[in-house]
C-alpha cells in the first residue's frame, strides 16, 4: 500500500496601493493633504492548506511530471484586476470597469471617494504560449470556460444523456488552473477617521485585503485492474472522461454553473502495483476541471445562496484494449466520490476483469474507442500491458 500527502489549495494575499490625486482639500482641514488608500503588498501564502492522505496506487514520477505539469497549484506570476466606480450607492450597477495588469507584489492606481467593487484573477502561464481557458466579460458578470471540444461515438452521448436530466455540451477542453477574488463594496472613504497617517510621506493610509483562491481543482484519477491474470485486457489507449462537470465558473461568487458537460482527460498504464497485498495494473492521469455543477456557496449583495450540488450522476468513461486489440469503452460511477472531494482529490475506480463484457466482434453499439480525435486532439497511444 502506497500513500501521498498532496496540499490542495492554495490562498493568496494580495495587497494593492490606491491614492486620490492631490491636492486634495478635506473639511475641517487647511492645508492640502494626500489620502492614500493602501493594502499589504502582494505575497502568496499557503494558509489555506488541506493535507489529504489516500491510498493512492498509481504513484507519481518524472513522466507524469512532464504529461501533466505536476501535482501542485502552479504559482502565478501576473494578475488581471478590474476595478468598478460605484460613486455613493454600493448597490449601483456596474456601468463601467478599469482594467489593469500586474506583474508584481502592489497595484497602485488614484482612486476617486466612494464605493468600489474589484476582481482579481491570475493569468495563465502556459508554456507554449497558448491556454484553453476563455474569460467571458458582461456589465454584470465574469465568467471563466474552456475552448474547444473533444467528439464523442454516438454510443457515449447517447448513454451519458440517459444519466442526466440535460443534455451535455459534449467533451469540454480541462481548463488551467487560477486564482480570483471578488471584492464587493470596497468603500473609499473622505472621513480622515478611516485611515492611518504617514507623516513621513504626508499620506493616510487605508489597509484592506483580499484572498485569491483556485476557481480550478485537481483530481487524481487511478484505474485499478483485478483478475486480469488470463491478460484479457491487453492495455489502454489513454482515453477517459467524466461527466456531470460544470461547463464555467463565475469569477465574482467562485459559483459553479448548471450545465453539465463531459471533460476528457488522458491516463497512463503503470504494471505491477502493490494493491492492498496482490501485483495489479493501474492506469492513472491528472484531471482539472470547475468542479461540480451548481456547487459553491456564496453571498452577493447580502444576499446568500447555498448551491445545490444538481442531482446529477458523475460518470467516468474510459477504453479498454483486449488481448485480440479490440477496443471498448467502460463506464464508472463515481458521484459519492466526487461529492465528497468537490475541491479536488484522489478519485478510484476497482476494475474487475473477469466480470468485463467483451467487445462485439461485429462492431454493433458498445465497441469502438470513446474519443474521435480531431486536428487539434492528442495523438492516441495504446499502453500495452506485458504478459
Amino acid at each position: 500500500m502506497k500513500r501521498i500527502h498532496l496540499i490542495y489549495i492554495m490562498a493568496a494575499m494580495l495587497g494593492f496601493v490606491s491614492c486620490i490625486e492631490p491636492p486634495l482639500h478635506l473639511p475641517g482641514q487647511d492645508l492640502a493633504v494626500d489620502v492614500q488608500v493602501a493594502q499589504t503588498e502582494l505575497n502568496l501564502v499557503w494558509d489555506n492548506e488541506v493535507q489529504i492522505e489516500h491510498e493512492w496506487y498509481y504513484g507519481w514520477d518524472l513522466k507524469d511530471d512532464s504529461i501533466w505539469g505536476g501535482l501542485a497549484y502552479p504559482h502565478p506570476s501576473s494578475y488581471e484586476v478590474y476595478r468598478y466606480y460605484k460613486g455613493d450607492d454600493p448597490l449601483a450597477k456596474h456601468s463601467g470597469v478599469d482594467v489593469f495588469t500586474i506583474d508584481n507584489n502592489r497595484f497602485r492606481r488614484y482612486f476617486q471617494f466612494g464605493y468600489y467593487d474589484m476582481l482579481f484573477y491570475s493569468n495563465i502561464d502556459s508554456q507554449d504560449g497558448t491556454q484553453v481557458l476563455v474569460i467571458k466579460e458582461s456589465a454584470d458578470s465574469v465568467i471563466a470556460t474552456t475552448t474547444g471540444t473533444r467528439g464523442l461515438s454516438r454510443s457515449i452521448l447517447n448513454a451519458s444523456r440517459a444519466d442526466e436530466s440535460d443534455a451535455p455540451l459534449g467533451v469540454l477542453n480541462q481548463p488551467e488552473i487560477f486564482y480570483a477574488c471578488y471584492s464587493e463594496n470596497v468603500y473609499i472613504s473622505p472621513d480622515l477617521k478611516d485611515y492611518e497617517y504617514d507623516p513621513v510621506e504626508n499620506v493616510y493610509i487605508k489597509h484592506l485585503q483580499a484572498e485569491l483562491r483556485p476557481l480550478v481543482y485537481i483530481y487524481l484519477v487511478q484505474f485499478i485492474l483485478l483478475n486480469n491474470d488470463d491478460g484479457r485486457i491487453k492495455g489502454i489507449n489513454g482515453n477517459a472522461a467524466i461527466s456531470s462537470m460544470a461547463a464555467s465558473t463565475n469569477l465574482y461568487t467562485g459559483h459553479t454553473s448548471n450545465q453539465p458537460t463531459l471533460v476528457y482527460f488522458n491516463t497512463r498504464m503503470k504494471e505491477n502495483r502493490e494493491v492492498d497485498g496482490k501485483m495489479c495494473d493501474v492506469f492513472g492521469g491528472k484531471l482539472t476541471t470547475f468542479g461540480l455543477c451548481d456547487n459553491e456557496p456564496y453571498t452577493r449583495s447580502g444576499a446568500p445562496y447555498a448551491g445545490t450540488r444538481s442531482n446529477l450522476s458523475n460518470i467516468v468513461y474510459y477504453d479498454l484494449v483486449w488481448n485480440n486489440d479490440q477496443v471498448k469503452t467502460y463506464q464508472a460511477d463515481v458521484t459519492s466520490q466526487m461529492q465528497a472531494n468537490s475541491h479536488g482529490g484522489i478519485i478510484t475506480i476497482w476494475i474487475d476483469c473477469s466480470k468485463l463484457t467483451p467487445p462485439d466482434s461485429s462492431g454493433s453499439e458498445g465497441g469502438g474507442s470513446l474519443f474521435i480525435p480531431t486536428l487539434e486532439d492528442y495523438d492516441e497511444v495504446e499502453w500495452n500491458i506485458d504478459i
